[in-house]
Order: structure tokens, then C-alpha cells, then sequence
């Protein structure tokens, strides 16, 4: 196995930025959305069911397996989206988009990436994603806020049954026929 030397701000296993060096990219990308008057999506993406990879198949071959899939993610955003692996099996990417449906097509990328089979030492894993979207829009709410909301859109597509995103909750009205997190009476 080839060993990596540490380098500060990097996850050691997937070499991507880690939490810390991705909530500063966060705060800088926020602050410069704004100055432009554009829109930003973040995308919270938990890998699904990965410690049952770890319990039935090693870490070993577990880590290959988070390699890979950051590998496709990176892959799948392109050049200008920014992706870290925060902790685990726990990734998120932040990139410019013109709206909801823009940021709802590269969840629905990811999942397909996600879904392909990764064959490692002749052994085939099937993993599943779950997504959460939160849209930060010109004049709205700070990083925090908006990494919150991303949690929450993503607590909701695990709840919904996991390999799937969910985009909202979204501050104003949906651009399409996408479902809110509001309570009816």
C-alpha cells in the first residue's frame, strides 16, 4: 500500500479537502456569491449502509472503496465544483448554479455515479447515496445557516428510504413541483 504523507487541511485516505479547509472554501464562496449576485448549491452526501462494507468486508477494502467513490464524485462535479470528505462515509461539494433544478441534476448525477458497482480484488460492492440540496441565494442566509438546511435536506432523503436527494427546504417558493418541508394544518 502506498503511504501519503499528511498534508494539513487534506483528508489523508481521499485527499480532499477536509471539514476545516472546507468551511473556510465554504465562507469565501458564499461571500464572493454574493458580491457577484449569484447562487450557490451545497450538496451533503452520505454514503449509504458503509459500515455494513467495513463489518462484512474489512476497512481495508472499505477505504478503497471511499477512494473510488470520491474519485467519481470529483469526477462527476467537474474542475468548479469544490468536494471534501467531512468525516467517514460523509462528503460534501459546493458549486455555482443558476437554480434548484440545476443543483437537483448534478444530485441526480452523483446518485448514478454512486449506484455503478465498484469491483475491487474481483469483489463487487453496490453502494447507495443519499443527498441533501440547500441553495443559498443572493442575500440570503450566512454558511452555517446554510450547511444546517443541508443537514436538514439530507436527514429528509434518508428518511424518504436513502438513494435519493432531497432539495429543499428552499427559502421561497419552489421553482417546480419539488415538495416542502412546511407542516400542513
Amino acid at each position: 500500500m502506498v503511504t501519503r504523507p499528511h498534508l494539513p487541511g487534506l483528508d489523508p485516505l481521499t485527499w480532499l479537502p477536509n471539514r476545516v479547509l472546507f468551511e473556510a472554501r465554504l465562507v469565501r464562496a458564499v461571500r464572493d456569491m454574493e458580491r457577484r449576485n449569484a447562487r450557490l448549491a451545497l450538496l451533503l452526501i452520505d454514503l449509504d449502509r458503509m459500515d455494513s462494507v467495513n463489518a462484512g468486508l474489512g476497512r481495508d477494502l472499505g477505504d478503497r472503496v471511499l477512494r473510488e467513490a470520491a474519485g467519481r464524485m470529483a469526477r462527476s462535479l467537474g474542475a468548479s465544483a469544490t468536494l471534501s470528505r467531512l468525516e467517514s462515509d460523509d462528503f460534501a461539494a459546493f458549486l455555482e448554479v443558476t437554480d434548484l433544478a440545476a443543483a437537483a441534476k448534478h444530485a441526480a448525477a452523483l446518485l448514478e455515479r454512486c449506484r455503478a458497482p465498484y469491483v475491487i480484488d474481483c469483489v463487487a460492492v453496490t453502494l447507495t447515496a443519499s443527498i441533501g440540496i440547500a441553495v443559498h441565494e443572493p442575500g440570503g442566509e450566512g454558511p452555517a445557516a446554510l450547511f444546517a438546511r443541508g443537514e436538514r435536506a439530507l436527514n429528509q432523503a434518508k428518511i424518504r428510504g436513502r438513494d435519493r436527494f432531497y432539495p429543499g427546504p428552499y427559502p421561497g417558493p419552489y421553482p417546480g413541483p419539488t415538495p416542502s418541508l412546511r407542516q400542513k394544518d
